[in-house]
């Protein structure tokens, strides 16, 4: 009869030799805990809004974009983890790898900076429930977010977004009781988070991994992108052919590649691993693999 702390210790190494190997095709990358300006550092005192809250939403929009490998890195999380490996590994020591193995080796580090967060809620009469009130938010947010090449600290990429949250509008925080206006500031920062996630996650994604053409089959054209934050039905791309290299005659560095715009996309059908985009109007050319979606300016 197989031992319970053997059969995890046989599990933990299984899992230890797997591992890396399942995720070795695609970059590592971690989202560190958001940092905070100054002017709205009193919004994330302890008991009011999480910080953290951002990151997740970040985290989650890019795992599900299937390109990077997202590993933790908040401390506490950690412990639980290397907890756990020291629980699993029984009497073999596996060491930590939470802290000294891949974990500590991503290639890339996502650094959020939250410059600017407003929330204002209003609390009307409920008119359905005398003696109760309905709460409902408003507000705005601004993050800026660096993506940093971790062997060489180059940063790779930068870019700032917006949220905003209006009144009635499609996620507008309500609640109803006696007094919810924490509640309702608290879900109104989740809805501005779950929307600069998923700009964020358009972003960076876009950035190091462009949205490209797969296959054309008649209107169809197939693309390298499914289900996840920052694609979805109806989105209109501009759809450029990519053709030779441009290299810098005085660096000789590769610079990219030439692109013609052949015309404007929409994303028609959006399935867990690809999408299907057909022309809104006859494009010029021939769409071929390896041709690049960009968003509409």
């Amino acid at each position: 009869m197989v031992k319970p702390a053997h059969l995890f210790s046989a599990l933990a190494l299984l899992l230890a030799a797997v591992a890396p190997a399942a995720a070795q095709d695609r970059p590592s990358l971690a989202v560190f805990q958001p940092l905070v300006a100054e002017a709205v550092r009193a919004r994330f005192q302890p008991g009011k809004l999480d910080a953290q809250e951002l990151a997740r939403q970040i985290e989650e929009g890019i795992r599900a974009s299937r390109r990077f490998s997202v590993f933790e890195r908040t401390q506490e999380v950690l412990r639980t983890v290397r907890i756990e490996q020291e629980f699993a590994a029984g009497e073999q020591s596996l060491g930590n790898a939470a802290e000294a193995g891949r974990l500590n080796n991503v290639q890339y580090i996502v650094q959020p900076l939250i410059s600017h967060v407003s929330v204002s809620v209003q609390r009307l009469p409920n008119e359905m429930r005398p003696g109760q009130f309905v709460f409902s938010a408003t507000g705005s947010a601004t993050v800026s977010a660096k993506v940093l090449d971790t062997t060489s600290g180059e940063i790779v990429y930068q870019v700032t977004r917006e949220a905003e949250l209006r009144r009635g509008g499609a996620g507008a925080a309500r609640q109803t009781g006696e007094n919810d206006a924490a509640v309702v500031e608290h879900a109104a920062w989740r809805a501005l988070s779950a929307d600069l996630g998923a700009k964020f996650t358009a972003s960076i994604v876009g950035a190091l991994f462009p949205l490209q053409v797969i296959q054309a089959q008649g209107p169809d054209i197939f693309v390298n992108r499914g289900e996840g934050p920052g694609l979805a039905v109806g989105d209109v791309y501009q759809l450029f052919s990519v053709g030779a290299a441009l290299i810098d005659p005085v660096t000789k560095e590769t610079l990219g590649e030439a692109e013609s715009l052949l015309g404007e996309v929409e994303i028609i059908r959006v399935t867990p691993k690809f999408s299907v985009a057909r022309a809104k109007l006859a494009l010029v050319g021939a769409p071929k693999p390896g041709d690049v979606l960009r968003p509409r300016p």
